[in-house]
């Protein structure tokens, strides 16, 4: 079954010439229940575009893993993700079938897992990124407790620091870092429909977990 979708990373009502910027999200998913052999994991294609010039600037691969299934059905994540490339994240983020304590004060169950996301030159040092993936933690990731992704070097760490991202692995040149969903981190905003997205702090005044 193919699945296709749109979420906007702007609403601002602007010129002619605004940058309207939409991420489009497509990915398939076998009708047949999973299994210990089959996969618990939805893996997404996206697509970051200019909807007024049907340009894509940018592409990120990101996965659904789906624990509160695993969980029910197996007991434990690491059948699941044995000989993945999410392998890693057993062990990481899940102890005794659930999340480890330090990690299980998200919003929901699931996990969202970013492997990769990629801007083509023209659109580098505007943010688009951390604007994609805060789209995503808001639309894909609602259900999920955790999103994670890995970092290469203390530079794209600090880089995804500012989108509220913190080290799973400190002290490592590379590894995983994560960010609880349960919490409101940094909104990043086009306010002037430029396409050029600015980080903003998030004021809390009430912490969402708690309301649950």
């Amino acid at each position: 079954m193919h699945l296709s979708s749109s979420r906007e990373l702007t609403r601002v009502v602007a010129p002619e010439s605004v940058e309207l910027m939409k991420l489009t999200i497509s990915g398939s998913i076998e009708l047949d229940q999973p299994s210990a052999s089959a996969s618990y994991i939805t893996w997404l294609d996206v697509l970051i575009r200019n909807d007024a010039k049907t340009a894509t600037c940018g592409v990120a691969r990101v996965a659904l893993v789906h624990v509160g299934e695993i969980a029910d059905a197996l007991g434990d994540l690491y059948p699941a993700l044995r000989g993945t490339t999410l392998e890693a994240l057993a062990n990481t983020y899940f102890s005794q079938g659930w999340y480890k304590d330090e990690f299980a004060e998200g919003a929901g169950i699931d996990l969202l897992y970013v492997e990769s996301i990629e801007i083509d030159e023209a659109h580098r040092h505007k943010n688009l990124d951390l604007a994609a993936v805060r789209r995503l933690c808001d639309t894909l990731g609602s259900g999920c407790q955790l999103a994670v992704m890995p970092y290469r070097d203390a530079l794209v760490a600090s880089h995804w620091g500012r989108l509220g991202f913190a080290l799973t692995t400190p002290g490592r040149m590379n590894g995983l870092m994560h960010m609880k969903l349960g919490y409101r981190h940094a909104k990043v905003v086009d306010a002037t429909g430029s396409g050029d997205f600015e980080v903003l702090p998030t004021v809390i005044l009430h912490d969402r977990h708690t309301h649950n």
